[in-house]
């Protein structure tokens, strides 16, 4: 994204501050699909796996409505985006509009395709720790699946990150995963688990799923404590400061959604990001899934869909990062919007 549309967004944020009826999709998530060719023990997209409902003719259709209706930022991902065979056309068309764009992957196929993730501003790749963690989480062979992607996007100098999803596994492991992110010269990015205290049709599992690698309690704030002091002492984490405070004072052991209003943000979520899903549904945000009936996109064009997309009842804050993180950055925090300006601005 130039600089120069990265202060558009700031603009539009000024304005819905001004006018609280005001609704503009500035950041909207795009499930390509829920194939995955992982298992990961903290996820559980192989139960939701479908034919694609996307086409590529369908999807450069919506980010051309996407785009119209105000959208600058979309993040491709998964299951796994590298499963389908048009991820470099749909890289393209997002970029040829002028969109800030990124795709989350677990490496799969990277080598033999790079190419095609040339036009991403960034690129995240699920790295959970050294071979012998990652791999007990995603799978045999995932480590070096997601090391050889690395050396493939760093090759040919497509910005990345490593994403880790923090878990009782790998909390002991920060500092080698940083380590790692500094040796290759990019940054880290760390999040906490994503979960349901009961059983949807998500990607997400129930509580009970992963209790064994949920961080609770003492062990929980420790960790992020120690994050936040890496980070503040220089280290290359990506995630920014205030979205780990907000980690760090969350109150509830057992849930990452609440009714209750953060005091560092206001959510955003359907009415400056939404998620849309590889069904062709549009939701407010992704934990709405199986919780709310998504809006049919492709019957009635995006537009239509955003403007009767309705926020997720009884939710005012949360723990999921890339809720988080937008809400902190619509929020204008200060923190954040310096954390983040860096990936906005064009590449040399």
């Amino acid at each position: 994204m130039k600089f120069g549309n990265a202060i558009s967004i700031g603009k539009e944020v000024l304005l819905m501050h001004l006018f609280p009826s005001r609704r503009t999709p500035l950041s909207v998530h795009i499930g390509l699909t829920n194939r995955c060719n992982s298992r990961c023990r903290y996820c559980r997209f192989d139960r939701l796996a479908a034919p694609d409902f996307w086409t590529t003719a369908a999807l450069e259709k919506v980010l051309d409505e996407m785009r119209a209706a105000g959208t600058r930022r979309v993040q491709f991902t998964g299951g796994e985006p590298m499963l389908r065979e048009d991820v470099g056309t749909v890289l393209k068309r997002a970029k040829s509009l002028g969109m800030f764009t990124g795709i989350s992957t677990n490496g799969f196929r990277v080598p033999e395709r790079v190419d095609e993730l040339i036009p991403a501003d960034i690129v995240q790749v699920s790295y959970d720790g050294p071979e012998e963690v990652h791999d007990s989480l995603r799978g045999e062979g995932s480590h070096r699946t997601a090391r050889a992607a690395l050396d493939a996007l760093q090759a040919r100098s497509v910005p990345v990150w490593t994403n880790t999803v923090l878990t009782t596994v790998n909390a002991d492991r920060v500092e080698e995963i940083i380590e790692h992110a500094r040796a290759r010269k990019i940054c880290a990015n760390f999040v906490l688990l994503d979960y349901f205290q009961e059983p949807q049709e998500h990607f997400h599992p129930a509580l009970k799923e992963i209790a064994d690698l949920v961080l609770t309690g003492r062990r929980r704030k420790e960790i992020l404590r120690k994050i936040i002091a890496l980070k503040k002492s220089g280290a290359t984490v990506g995630g920014s400061l205030p979205y780990f405070e907000n980690a760090l004072d969350w109150p509830w052991e057992d849930r990452v959604t609440s009714p209750r209003p953060s005091p560092r943000y206001r959510c955003w979520a359907g009415r400056a990001t939404a998620h849309l899903e590889a069904d062709g549904k549009l939701y407010a945000c992704g934990m709405g899934v199986g919780r709310v009936e998504g809006v049919e996109v492709g019957e009635i064009g995006f537009a239509q869909a955003w403007q009767r997309l309705k926020p997720l009842p009884g939710c005012l804050s949360c723990t999921m990062a890339c809720g988080v993180e937008a809400n902190l950055l619509f929020s204008l925090n200060s923190k954040s919007i310096v954390n983040w300006m860096k990936p906005m601005v064009e590449r040399k």
